[in-house]
């Protein structure tokens, strides 16, 4: 069997656990090692027989280097990791893997792009004792209620500059060892709910700070649904129980020390079983291979299977953890110098990056635009809209859609910050919208603007949208009221969203009568499949009669929910993500369920089958092969969601199968 050569970043006593461990595993051997002081350096490298390098590229760009293990403080983990992934090494990198989820997301997108392996390095995932603890909770929870407690803590004794008191290293005990019981208590709670894990619906956090900024000790009450709940604890400062703790009405799991798996108990570890009547039951393990020789054993594994996720600590499973720790900290006041964006490692970092989106002129605007649309609506922070808007301009996309209420005006200064940081205002086109229900009326048009003008840092909007249609106001108003705003400057073209038929009819009607300018933009609902009832009051969807009217006064459709707001989407592919934009089954079967749109779908994922491309990035090119004045809004929360929206653009459909799919 070919083995996996590895090499280790890092020099402290983690990274020295792992080389003993090495030694013993059956597909493995460790050759290299890179650290930054010198005498640490040359001493772990002579201790353990290894090829020592100071410089990093020269370590990382060794033609007989596979894979490496990162065991450096957690502010350092993006950077290596992603300068591995970018050489095609294989990435096994110490809990948590990054600092937030953005770097996270990043580092997940790139191994995939790279064919590369990449795992959050929690050990205890692959020993047999949660292996033997999640059989133990299917086969005596079943459907009752369980509460999770847990907790991860220490005192340790150490001065401001130690990596766990430093905030610029990203110490404290939430990333440092809170990371462990949230991950745990997301399994477990997936179990419950017959997942593979599953993330919080609400966390509240208690939290005592350390005169550095960093947290000492932090305890998070979670309510996973209405099955699951969990108090877990962590600390810096304080000698914890380190055990978990699962109880219903009638039993409760016990599970000292399940972070470790007995690995300082000679490989002995046990789990209890506790009835109503107090009987206990005791099962027993022992573990000769040892904690970090399993976890090696894994990894190198499923890198000579060609694999580039653990089946045990999957990608999505990281990412979620990832976001929750986040929270977790933020919500504790923890606020790392790495998350903003003048600090962040992120914005000055290369990635793979292509040409994917395709573009087309738009002959009114005297511009080359992006088939696809940027919908501002989803980004968390200012770090994450950096990231995603970066990701999107670099692969060719160019229109972004923003609103005056989005994220309460959050997602317009997010936009504007990022032109005005990337100077690239006459390079994009922003659509904006305003006058949304209830202050839909043409008295709240031109203050709105204006606000939404000073937050993105612009003299005027590309695009101006009425964001809603209010029937009580005659449409010569409107009209009237964007004309004004055009012949000043504030506007170079507007539209409107959410309008019917006949009220937009009556409006181009009236603007062409009087010889002012008219809609040159509409941003309704139009998708494969057919809202049968609004998402939300005041929505209105675009029939074939309407795109036809668009069509002939050369008007651009610029849909919302090109892909009915994830109807398309195989649901066994797409876990909860608990974003306040997520569709509900209830909403799904309200909004898109009858007879012909189920047809629609079960089509899409026959011929999304057939083409070799998902289900989503099939409806997707449904809308984007209607016609070349559409140019659907997508709205993506990650990298990964971005890029198959990315490559809808070059999915080009027939005739026969545009018409196969609404049959």
């Amino acid at each position: 069997m070919k083995e996996i050569k590895w090499g280790l970043i890092g020099t402290g006593s983690i990274a020295a656990a792992f080389a003993h461990s090495i030694k013993k595993s059956k597909n493995s051997d460790l050759i290299s090692v890179f650290g930054r002081n010198k005498k640490t350096l040359d001493e772990f490298s002579k201790k353990f027989n290894l090829e020592a390098f100071k410089a990093f590229d020269e370590f990382i760009s060794s033609k007989n280097l596979d894979a490496v293990y990162i065991a450096t403080p957690h502010n350092s983990h993006f950077l290596y990791s992603l300068g591995a992934i970018n050489k095609g090494k294989h990435v096994l990198c110490e809990k948590p893997l990054a600092m937030n989820s953005q770097e996270t997301m990043i580092l997940i997108n790139e191994s995939k792009k790279n064919n590369v392996f990449l795992m959050e390095a929690f050990m205890y995932r692959v020993h047999p004792q949660t292996e033997l603890l999640i059989n133990l909770i299917k086969e005596n929870f079943s459907d009752e209620k369980i509460k999770i407690e847990s907790s991860f803590g220490f005192n340790a004794d150490i001065p401001k500059d130690h990596r766990l008191r430093n905030l610029n290293l990203a110490g404290g005990a939430i990333l440092d060892v809170g990371c462990y019981p949230l991950s745990m208590s997301r399994l477990i709670a997936g179990t419950q709910n017959n997942k593979k894990f599953m993330d919080p619906e609400k966390i509240d956090v208690s939290v005592e700070l350390d005169e550095t900024g960093v947290d000492k000790n932090s305890i998070a009450k979670i309510i996973f649904s209405e099955k699951v709940e969990a108090e877990i604890k962590t600390a810096i400062n304080e000698d914890l129980p380190n055990n978990l703790v699962i109880k219903s009405k009638t039993k409760k799991i016990v599970v000292p020390q399940p972070w470790h798996c007995g690995q300082f108990q000679e490989g002995k570890s046990s789990i209890s079983l506790i009835k109503e009547n107090s009987e206990e039951e005791v099962f027993e393990l022992s573990d000769s291979i040892g904690l970090f020789t399993r976890e090696i054993n894994h990894a190198s594994e499923a890198i000579l299977n060609g694999k580039i996720e653990s089946e045990l600590m999957t990608h999505a499973d990281t990412l979620g953890n990832m976001i929750w720790l986040e929270n977790w900290y933020k919500d504790s006041g923890v606020n790392y110098p790495q998350n903003l964006i003048k600090e962040s490692p992120i914005l000055n970092s290369s990635f793979t990056s292509k040409k994917l989106i395709i573009k087309s002129n738009i002959s009114d605007f005297n511009k080359t635009g992006s088939r696809i649309v940027f919908g501002c609506d989803n980004q968390t922070s200012s770090l994450h809209a950096h990231v995603m808007f970066d990701h999107f301009f670099e692969h060719g996309g160019n229109i972004f859609d923003t609103a005056y209420i989005y994220n309460a005006g959050k997602s317009d200064s997010y936009l504007g910050d990022w032109i005005s940081s990337r100077n690239v205002s006459k390079d994009i086109i922003v659509l904006g919208k305003g006058a949304h229900t209830p202050e839909c009326e043409p008295k709240f048009i031109r203050p709105q603007l204006e606000e939404s003008l000073e937050r993105l840092n612009l003299e005027r909007l590309d695009i101006y949208c009425l964001h809603r249609d209010n029937i009580e106001v005659p449409v010569e108003e409107f009209v009237d009221v964007l004309n004004e705003l055009k012949d000043d400057g504030l506007i170079n073209f507007f539209g409107a969203s959410n309008w019917t038929f006949d009220r937009f009819k009556d409006a181009m009607d009236y603007a062409e009568f009087s010889k002012k300018a008219g809609f040159k933009v509409l941003s309704n609902n139009f998708s494969l499949a057919e809202m049968i009832n609004p998402v939300w009051p005041g929505c209105v969807n675009c029939d074939e009669d309407f795109l036809t009217y668009l069509i002939e006064k050369e008007v651009l459709l610029f849909p919302w929910s090109s892909t009915a707001r994830g109807f398309f989407v195989e649901k066994d592919l797409s876990p909860k993500t608990n974003h306040f934009s997520n569709p509900t089954l209830e909403e799904e079967k309200r909004v898109w369920h009858n007879q012909d749109n189920l047809i629609r779908r079960q089509k899409c994922f026959e011929l999304s089958k057939e083409l070799g491309c998902s289900s989503i990035e099939l409806a997707l090119a449904y809308v984007l092969n209607k016609h070349s004045n559409i140019f659907p809004l997508v709205g993506p929360r990650t990298l990964f969601e971005s890029e198959s929206c990315m490559q809808a653009t070059n999915i080009k459909l027939s005739e026969n199968q545009m018409n196969w799919l609404i049959s």
